[in-house]
């Protein structure tokens, strides 16, 4: 028989939380017990989600923060550890992505994937950092994808910002495995998301179906097992999740 897994008492950041995989992390950990805190960009949809987790008995706190923005996240990730205490799990899910090649790729477009995605990710990780280390427990998950090592033409910003995140990883998880801090990321493939299903809509980029796709909650499963205590020997590992398709 499988082992349900308890998340009970544990904080759990996620970034990016307002739809997609983000939301779909937020409601996973919340049915195991976890204490749950969405941040997005939008305060609306990130407390939508929180009240769906709300009124179906989880414990779910919601804020508005770009995490692109440095100030934003500092002043963001000191509310949570004036409200919980500490952050025990710290899911790097927001993403920014606009299909564009190397030549048209402007100066604003590429700082937009390099805050979004790199810089974001930095700076959420040099918030809960402090705390962990003190502690000596903490688990660092970083969603890279599938376009930072399969090279599809027009990823050039993208593929470079979510590469960044897994060299990050792996430079961070050697500085930090002594302290009991388990860091790794996800190659993740295409999946089943409102932002995938609106390219296909909006400018067929997007060729395959929905049904070759990773489903959210497939993806979930992993995020879930590698916060876990059962991941504690995993560490700086850059996990392939494409499914059936990258």
């Amino acid at each position: 028989m499988t082992r349900q897994m308890d998340f009970t008492g544990k904080v759990i950041v996620i970034t990016g939380a307002g739809q997609g995989l983000g939301a779909a992390f937020a409601k996973d950990f919340a049915s195991l017990g976890g204490d749950v805190v969405l941040l997005g960009r939008t305060a609306s949809k990130v407390e939508k989600i929180a009240k769906e987790i709300q009124a179906a008995g989880g414990r779910a706190w919601a804020a508005g923060c770009d995490v692109g923005d440095s100030t934003q996240v500092e002043d963001c990730f000191q509310q949570i550890l004036n409200r919980y205490g500490k952050v025990d799990v710290l899911v790097n899910n927001a993403a920014y992505h606009r299909s564009c090649t190397v030549l048209e790729t402007s100066l604003e477009e590429w700082k937009k994937h390099l805050d979004s995605n790199l810089n974001g990710t930095f700076y959420c990780i040099k918030a809960v950092l402090p705390g962990m280390i003190a502690r000596r427990y903490g688990k660092i998950i970083n969603m890279s994808s599938s376009g930072a090592k399969l090279f599809f033409p027009g990823f050039g910003a993208y593929a470079a910002s979510k590469g960044g995140i897994v060299s990050l990883s792996q430079i961070l998880s050697e500085e930090v495995k002594d302290y009991n801090i388990n860091v790794n990321s996800v190659y993740l493939g295409m999946t089943n998301t409102e932002h995938t299903r609106e390219r296909m809509d909006s400018d067929g980029a997007v060729t395959i179906s929905l049904d070759e796709m990773l489903q959210v909650e497939e993806v979930a499963k992993v995020i879930r097992f590698l916060a876990s205590d059962d991941a504690a020997p995993i560490m700086g590992a850059a996990i392939d999740v494409f499914g059936k398709k990258a």
